[in-house]
Parts: structure tokens; C-alpha cells; sequence
């Protein structure tokens, strides 16, 4: 029997009123959770009436059940039903509660998300769709949730229901959209704040709500149903919804199989008015999937499929589809740091982007533009696409849902490069919290959001020289990766990457104090070596993600006294930078500076190090302006270049311009000055796209610390 003082607890405190709909409500549900605990014939009788429960009040069960170890296991049963399942991932309502239970489930290794992709892949699979006979549907309707002949009738008519009211252009509700309830009495009993509702439709097609619209007559509709019936609809409604939700969740690959099995059977469906949209959507949910995962070989073929359909994209084809699948191009190019094709894709997501976008397609399409634009060093329309993403994810999902903890991903990113590295810890501190209060602690979107924390710790303790904060950090986010992607897996080598990085400044500042930390150190070359090759393997010599990493190498053995080695590493660093992104971007600024200084500091080739400072202040100078922080460096190393030499009159020009620099950064510091202050106002999307399109980058801008930011 479950534990009575436990499930207690579960119930929140209430005044003394005990007859309040609120407490009463809960009272309700630990009796009802109290009754299924035990193998008593009522109990399992109970448990199996369960899923006939409204979805409203099924959801609250099973969430008060997810938090019972001992009902865990049935819960995994329940849940593990694709018709049951179907209810509750369909119930926007409840996207919520529904995370936090798979959540909870997969923390304590109930492996739910693969329950549920391989039942989907078993019943949808090309292979079995060529089998189903008669006694095969015979069995799925015994396995449906109050199954039988009428309730798959139903449903059929149902689909069909709604396609001719879609076609009609009849409008409904948006499921991302704020709406009255259609049931206070369910919103008082379960204790919850008022939530977006959508239509209370047992078959709500994801897709379909969005492009049927532009389909023909209901007659029209009838003929083509006759080889698209309503069990058909249903198979791919749920494809499409249960694989956006496993990627969602951070079950990547169990999303990947779903998704790529749904694609397979609308291959081979006759191309009806709207088989490219449903082929459109398809594509671009595995091409996020696949992109996330960092699985480069299946994104690859999923993008060739969509440059397939291409052509096929007319006016007919949703614009929120195209946005969106332009926008999941993008960030594959980004992932794959190509991104001068990463940010061509999103200006061809924001042309497509409507006023009449719903809230989270606007969002999505805002971050990865200003994602593209904070690499291509254009800070002041980043600034104003992720203010304005921000603002409306704030807004609209509020500030614990999971599109705003995204969204703050995207905007300490942002921060974290324009110089406010203080703000992008904070940033960073609250898009965890938010991930960490959805998903708990063992889970991929927060392991991720756990790195990009500690890195900004990096970032912002390089002076002092404590590292506890990202060293916690990026320990949890090695030790979730280990548990959740194979060991040679790129998410993996990411996180081992910065835990190179600081396992080699707490080295240099245990040298300093006289420590022999040689063990140290040969911790992170293991580990840079690690990232290198696999690298290498995925990306290959000519891309900018192996430069950083022979980057890192270099500055790795310059601490070690290997200069030679640290030579060789930085200038193939330089050379792959700058045939890939030219003389003058920022990521050949940094690697030229860094052998600027094992010149300077190691080798004692002055002249050699005069000229390459000269080159990476002025490229620093062409993109940031005169308050980059990375001039510092470059400063000193030159000072020290000149005293070296006896060039007094060339050291008082640099210590001169170094005085200034300081009293410009101090300046800033004092009176909180930031070069992209965040941007409140409330802009409408085509007041976004009319400021995107026609503001010219200011010529006044800040990059974030150069010792630093190299690694990344």
C-alpha cells in the first residue's frame, strides 16, 4: 500500500475551508491513487477503467501515480499504450504535466520513450502496413481504448468531420493560443491557473489544422478519403505528434525512429492535395530531430529529401510550414557550423514569416535568425530578433514553460558574445532552472543547458581564476551525456571539450602557485585529442569546428612547452579559418592573436608577433570597435613586444592606447553601459521583418572574451 503520509504531501496546503472544490479535488484523487496501489482483482480492475477517465482528469492521475515508486511500473504499462498515449498527447492543455511524467518515469529507468517508438514503429511500419488484414485490424481495435466497430467508426467520421470543416476554411481555435476554458469546473478542480485550450476533438490533426484549408470542396474530400480513411489520418496524426513530443521530452533517437517511420508510409501514399504538406511537416520535425542529435549522415538525406520537394512549394503550402522547415535547415547548417548557409536559410525563414504566424512558429523562427546573426557578427538585428523572441515567449507560454527556457538558451548565447558575460550567466542560471523544473536532472536538454552554463562560468571567472561553478557544472553535464548517448557521440566530446578547457586553467593556476599539475594537463590534451578526432570523423579538416579544436590543442601545449606542437596547431587553426571564412573574420582574429603570443611569450620571434597583433587588433577593431575586450591582449603583447626590442617610442604609442582602452571599458562598467541594452518594445512581426530587412548593422560592437571564447 502506498505510503498514506507521501501521497499526502502531494496535496497542497489549503486554508481552513476543508470544502473548498481545491482541496476537495485532491483529496478525491489520493483516495483514488491509494485504491490502484496493491494486485487486489479491484485494484487491477480500477487500473484498467483508468484510461476511460476525461483526459482532464487522467492526466492529474497520472501524474500523482508518476510520483509513486511503487505504482511506476503500471503507470509505465498504461502509458505505453499508443491509445492512450494518443489521448494525452493530444491534450495541449496538459503538454505540461505530460513531460514532467515521462520525466519522471525515465529518470528511475523506466524506459517509456522507447516503449513508446517501438509500439508505434511495430504498428506503423511499411512492413506491417502490407500485412494488415482483416484479423490485423480486428486486433488493433481490440487494443483501442474502448475499442470495437462503432468507436473506429466514429473516429473515421471524425476525420473526415474535420477535413471538410478545414477545407471550408471554417476557423478553430489554435492550439497554441490563449482561449476561454470550455470547462471552469475542470480548471477549479484541478487547482491549476487558467491554460491555452484547444478544441475538445478526440482527433485533432496536427497538420491538417494548418493546411487543409486550401483544400476543395467536401465532395472533393470524400472521393480522396476513399484511400485516406480515418484509421490512416489517425496513424499519422499520432506520427507526427508523438515524435514532436519525444524530441521535445530529449529522447532524440526514440523521435528519430517515429518520425523516420511515418516518412517511410507517406511515401508510399497516393499524392493528394495534401500529401506534400503532411510530407513538409514530416521532414522538417526529423530534420530537428536528427539535426539535435547531431546525426549529420540521416539529416543530410532528410534535407535532400526536402530540396526534393522544394519545387514543389507554392502559395498552396502553408507559410508557417515553409518557415518552419526553412528554419530547421538552418540550424542543421548552424550545427554543422556552416554558417554562411545557416544564415541564408533563416532570411528565407523570415521572408516567409506572417503576421499571422502562430506564437510559437514566430518564436522559433526569431531564435535561429538571431542565432545566425550572432555568428555572422551582425549583433544589432540579433539583438532585436531574440529581444522580440524573448519578450513573446514570455508572453505567451510564460516563464516556466519549455519554449521560454529555449528561448533563454538562445539569448545568453547571444549575451555571452556581444560582452555582457555577467548577464549571460544569469541568463543562462534561469533557462536551467526552467529545464531542470520540466525534465528533473537526468535528461538531454538539461545536460546541455548544464554546458552552456558552466562554459559562461568560464567565460566570466577567466580573470580570477575560479573555476568551482563551471567545474560542477560541467561535471554533471559529462556525467548525464555519459548515461544518455553513446561514448563517442559529438554532445559528449562538446561537454568534455570545456572540461579540457578548465582542467587546463586550474592547472596553470596551481603551476603558478609552484604545483607540479602535469597530470592535469594531460587530462585535457586526452580530452581535447577526443573532440579532435571525432571531429574529424564527422566534419572532416576544413570546417570551422576542427579549427577550434586545433586552436584549443595549440594553447593546450603552449602550457606544456611543446611550442613546436603549439606552432603547428595554431597555424593550421588560422589557415582553416580563413579559407572558410576569410581574412577578416573574428574566428581568424583570435587564432592569429593566440600565435601572437607563443611568439611573444614562448618563442621570442618579436617581429613575427609584432605583425600578427597588428593583424588581430585590426581585425578586432573592423568588427567590434575600440571597447573590445579582446584589445587588451593584444596590447600588452605588443607593449611587451616593443620593450623587448628597445622601441620605446612604439611602447609609450601602445601603452598609451592601452590607457585609453581602460578608461573606455571602465567607463562602460561604471555607468552599466551595454552596446545591445535589451529591446522592450512590443513590435509587431512585420515591424520585426521591416527593422530585420532594412537596419544596416551599427558599426559600434562588442565580442565576447577573446582568451576565452576561442574554445567555442
Amino acid at each position: 500500500m502506498a505510503n498514506n503520509n507521501q501521497i499526502m504531501n502531494l496535496i497542497p496546503s489549503a486554508p481552513a475551508n476543508y470544502t473548498s472544490p481545491k482541496l476537495l479535488y485532491n483529496l478525491a484523487l489520493h483516495a483514488s491513487i491509494c485504491s490502484l496501489d496493491g494486485n487486489t482483482v479491484s485494484a487491477l480492475d480500477r487500473i484498467s477503467r483508468l484510461a476511460e477517465l476525461p483526459r482532464n482528469l487522467l492526466i492529474d492521475v497520472y501524474e500523482m501515480m508518476s510520483q509513486q515508486d511503487s505504482l511506476q511500473d503500471t503507470l509505465l504499462e498504461e502509458l505505453s499504450r499508443l491509445e492512450v498515449f494518443a489521448r494525452l498527447v493530444r491534450h495541449m492543455p496538459a503538454r505540461g504535466q505530460l513531460l514532467s511524467i515521462v520525466a519522471a518515469l525515465m529518470a528511475n529507468r523506466k524506459m517509456l520513450s522507447s516503449r513508446l517508438s517501438e509500439a508505434y514503429v511495430g504498428r506503423y511500419s511499411t512492413q506491417n502496413a502490407q500485412d494488415e488484414d482483416a484479423d490485423g485490424e480486428e486486433a488493433c481495435g481490440q487494443q483501442r481504448v474502448g475499442g470495437g466497430a462503432e468507436e473506429l467508426q466514429l473516429e473515421q467520421d471524425r476525420a473526415k468531420q474535420l477535413l471538410q470543416e478545414y477545407s471550408c476554411q471554417l476557423p478553430l481555435p489554435d492550439e497554441d493560443s490563449p482561449s476561454p476554458s470550455s470547462s471552469s469546473s475542470s480548471s477549479r478542480a484541478s487547482g491549476r491557473s487558467s491554460q491555452p485550450i484547444c478544441p475538445n476533438h478526440e482527433l485533432e490533426l496536427s497538420v491538417i489544422t494548418t493546411a487543409m484549408d486550401q483544400l476543395g470542396t467536401a465532395a472533393a474530400i470524400d472521393d480522396e478519403l476513399e484511400e485516406l480513411n480515418g484509421e490512416e489520418l489517425q496513424g499519422i496524426d499520432l506520427g507526427l505528434r508523438l515524435g514532436s513530443f519525444l524530441s521535445e521530452a530529449g529522447w532524440m533517437q526514440e523521435s528519430i525512429s517515429v518520425l523516420t517511420c511515418l516518412n517511410e508510409r507517406l511515401k508510399r501514399l497516393p499524392r493528394h492535395k495534401y500529401w506534400l504538406v503532411l510530407r513538409l511537416d514530416c521532414l522538417q520535425r526529423l530534420l530537428y530531430a536528427e539535426s539535435a542529435h547531431c546525426n549529420f549522415k540521416l539529416a543530410q538525406r532528410t534535407y535532400n529529401e526536402l530540396m526534393e520537394l522544394k519545387c514543389s512549394v507554392s502559395d498552396r503550402v502553408p507559410s508557417d510550414l515553409v518557415a518552419m522547415t526553412y528554419t530547421q535547415i538552418s540550424a542543421m547548417f548552424f550545427a554543422r557550423n556552416e554558417y554562411n548557409n545557416s544564415h541564408m536559410w533563416s532570411l528565407h525563414a523570415m521572408r516567409r514569416l506572417k503576421h499571422s504566424a502562430k506564437p510559437r512558429i514566430a518564436i522559433d523562427v526569431l531564435r535561429q535568425a538571431a542565432k545566425a546573426c550572432v555568428v555572422k557578427r551582425d549583433f544589432a538585428r540579433a539583438n532585436l530578433l531574440i529581444c522580440q523572441a524573448v519578450r513573446r515567449a514570455r508572453e505567451h507560454f510564460g516563464r516556466k514553460h519549455q519554449k521560454y527556457g529555449d528561448t533563454l538558451l538562445d539569448y545568453g548565447f547571444f549575451l555571452l558574445n556581444v560582452d555582457s558575460v555577467f548577464q549571460s550567466v544569469n541568463v543562462y542560471k534561469e533557462a536551467l532552472g526552467v529545464r531542470r523544473g520540466i525534465f528533473g536532472n537526468m535528461n538531454f536538454h538539461v545536460a546541455i543547458a548544464h554546458e552552456d552554463l558552466s562554459y559562461a562560468y568560464y567565460v566570466h571567472e577567466y580573470s580570477t581564476g575560479d573555476f568551482s561553478c563551471a567545474q560542477d557544472h560541467v561535471d554533471k553535464a559529462v556525467g548525464i551525456m555519459k548515461k544518455l548517448v553513446p561514448s563517442n557521440h559529438l554532445m559528449l566530446a562538446s561537454a568534455k571539450r570545456v572540461k579540457a578547457l578548465l582542467l587546463e586553467e586550474i592547472a596553470l593556476d596551481k603551476m603558478a602557485d609552484g604545483m607540479d599539475e602535469e597530470d592535469l594537463l594531460l587530462q585535457s590534451e586526452e580530452l581535447h585529442l577526443f573532440a579532435l578526432h571525432l571531429s574529424l570523423e564527422v566534419f572532416g579538416e576544413v570546417n570551422v569546428q576542427t579549427a577550434k579544436h586545433y586552436g584549443n590543442l595549440g594553447r593546450l601545449y603552449q602550457t606544456m612547452n611543446r611550442f613546436e606542437d603549439a606552432e603547428r596547431m595554431h597555424q593550421k587553426a588560422i589557415k582553416i579559418k580563413t579559407d572558410l571564412l576569410g581574412p577578416f573574420d573574428y574566428e581568424v582574429g583570435l587564432s592569429i592573436g593566440h600565435l601572437a603570443s607563443l611568439y611573444n611569450y614562448q618563442m621570442k620571434k618579436y617581429r613575427e608577433a609584432e605583425k600578427l597583433y597588428l593583424r588581430s587588433i585590426d581585425i578586432s577593431l573592423r568588427l567590434f570597435g575600440l571597447s573590445y575586450s579582446g584589445l587588451e591582449y593584444d596590447y600588452l603583447g605588443l607593449c611587451h613586444v616593443y620593450e623587448t626590442l628597445h622601441d620605446f617610442e612604439k611602447y609609450l604609442q601602445y601603452a598609451h592606447t592601452l590607457e585609453n582602452w581602460q578608461m573606455l571599458r571602465g567607463q562602460n562598467i561604471t555607468q552599466n553601459k551595454f552596446s545591445y541594452p535589451a529591446i522592450e518594445l512590443d513590435y509587431s512581426i512585420d515591424e520585426v521583418k521591416n527593422k530585420f530587412f532594412d537596419t544596416c548593422e551599427s558599426s559600434s560592437s562588442s565580442g565576447s572574451s577573446a582568451q576565452a571564447t576561442e574554445a567555442k
